[in-house]
């Protein structure tokens, strides 16, 4: 798997064959590559958009309103930089909003990490044999996004307590995480040793990207993690 030079370029070599292509780096394509890679697949990871640095996210409306790019089929209009942070498709009735860089979604949500609950895990259209690998693959996910538990001193911690979640136990509200450093907690061996991380502040400036350096993206982990183990 390749490292990208600038955000037009693919995680590949176009010159060298591929045995598997993944669209797109947020949760589902970072997990793909990043497994498949792991297993001896040669890996092409392509994505849209550029990789953001902390420094780089808004921080206030006004540069928040620089980072979106609005694209409407229905009035034939289209503004905003094409590597916006935030991208708005608006298209008959319908209209979708995405996370556009290296790690996509996982940029922009406010990393909360949640056990499944039970009587979600009862259903029976799920394969049967996923039950006994449960446990196991959410263990792996929380170890790479090393998720931590709210200090106690932060006042949001009191707050997401308080939340009611339909459809979830009340005892998931204990082990409410974020893929956040809380400074808290040793890094983990098995996370890419090259990746430094900040302490988060409780800022809640999470939903338009992390300014402080403290959320665990899928760029800092999943694709991390091949790239560091291969060197290519």
């Amino acid at each position: 798997m390749e490292k990208a030079a600038d955000s037009k370029q693919m995680l590949c070599d176009e010159e060298d064959g591929y045995d598997a292509v993944v669209v797109g780096s947020g949760y589902g394509g970072s997990v793909s590559a990043c497994r498949l890679s792991m297993a001896g697949v040669k890996v092409c990871l392509t994505e849209k958009g550029r990789k953001w640095e902390a420094k780089d996210f808004p921080t206030d409306s006004f540069k928040i309103m620089s980072a979106v790019r609005m694209e409407s089929q229905n009035l034939g209009i289209s503004f905003g930089p094409k590597d916006a942070l935030f991208q708005v498709y608006e298209q008959s009735d319908s209209m979708a909003a995405v996370a556009c860089g290296l790690g996509g979604g996982s940029l922009v949500n406010a990393g909360v990490m949640l056990p499944t609950p039970a009587r979600t895990r009862r259903n029976p259209k799920w394969p049967k044999e996923w039950e006994w690998d449960w446990d196991s693959c959410e263990a792996s996910a929380a170890t790479m996004m090393r998720i931590q538990s709210v200090p106690i001193q932060f006042p949001v911690a009191k707050i997401m307590k308080e939340i009611d979640v339909e459809g979830v136990e009340e005892m998931v509200h204990d082990q409410l995480k974020l893929s956040m450093n809380f400074d808290l907690e040793e890094l983990p061996s098995r996370l890419p040793k090259h990746q430094k991380f900040d302490t988060c502040i409780a800022c809640g400036n999470c939903l338009a990207g992390c300014p402080y350096n403290a959320k665990n993206s899928t760029g800092k982990n999943y694709l991390a993690s091949p790239i560091q183990a291969y060197s290519v």
